[in-house]
């Protein structure tokens, strides 16, 4: 699964953008490490990231459902032209060397940003868009800039404004929707869905356990984690309300002994913290493989 299949099947999941981006961008940072160490865990950080973002730090809108028809409207105002040239320069970017951001946000920055996604979720807009160069040579000193070359936002050292935290939420939106669009995109939609039947099958053909079992087991584990903070998390949803569990192929894993080759990835959030608890467990014999949280700051 890679970064298309992540963000297509983010799309689907009732959580989030805040949470959907910043996993988005999680992955994207782990698939730079593993090319630089030829590691072989990216089958599950995408898939957790799939599943789970659903996050945030890039963004933030409290239920993707909410804001799909008013940011779905202003990204299909966008003219075919520019989509597909977002989209082409995206795929160009795909063996840079990236880091996203010149610069950490400040906490400010940050808490502004979290706010000012929900905001654009409600229809409010920035003034411009942000300015592209196609080199880092093309900067100059102060300015907001997107590198179409590198795929980095350059920031200015001082404080942004709100309105340029906006031009940054906006085109990041505008990125997303132009992958979203792509044919590429459609190939990967059927992809996905071709692989989650195949390894349905698989989990049949071993007598596994069914998905609504490995809720009750990443439930249990997670009330035994983290005790009464598990009652503000409730597992991720589809957008028609169907519990999202992502089911994944873990032939190639070798960080943890596993009995079979697929496992379920089970994701509870808190909205109103950004909190994650994330749960994989063996599909064969439902022996936990691996546990993740992200609670918030002083509290794990």
């Amino acid at each position: 699964m890679n970064v298309l299949n992540v963000r297509e099947t983010m799309e689907q999941i009732h959580i989030s953008e805040e949470m959907q981006e910043e996993i988005i961008m999680n992955v994207m940072n782990k698939q730079k490490e593993n090319r630089k160490r030829k590691t072989g865990n990216w089958k599950r950080i995408a898939a957790s990231v799939a599943a789970v973002v659903l996050l945030a730090s890039i963004a933030s809108i409290p239920v993707r459902a909410v804001v799909t028809n008013i940011v779905r409207e202003r990204m299909e105002s966008i003219p075919q032209e520019e989509i597909k040239a977002i989209n082409d320069m995206v795929q160009e970017q795909r063996n840079a060397e990236a880091d996203g951001f010149s610069r950490e946000y400040s906490d400010e920055e940050k808490e502004r940003s979290k706010a000012l996604w929900q905001e654009y979720g409600n229809g409010t807009f920035p003034e411009k868009s942000i300015t592209q160069v196609d080199t880092v040579e093309d900067v100059t000193e102060g300015m907001l800039c997107y590198i179409r070359s590198t795929g980095v936002f350059n920031l200015p050292d001082q404080e942004m404004t709100d309105e340029e935290l906006l031009e940054i939420i906006d085109f990041q939106h505008k990125m997303s929707y132009a992958v979203s669009q792509s044919p590429a995109a459609q190939e990967a939609r059927e992809e996905y869905q071709t692989e989650k039947d195949m390894l349905r099958e698989k989990v049949q053909a071993a007598d596994g356990i069914s998905e609504e079992k490995a809720i009750e087991i990443a439930r249990k584990q997670m009330e035994n984690d983290i005790g009464a903070r598990a009652e503000g998390k409730d597992i991720l949803r589809y957008e028609d309300g169907s519990v999202a569990v992502i089911i994944l192929d873990i032939s190639e894993q070798t960080d943890y002994e596993h009995k079979g080759d697929v496992a379920y990835m089970v994701h509870f959030n808190n909205p109103e913290d950004h909190s994650l608890y994330e749960c994989t467990i063996d599909a064969v014999d439902g022996n936990i493989l691996y546990i993740n949280t992200n609670e918030p700051m002083g509290e794990e």
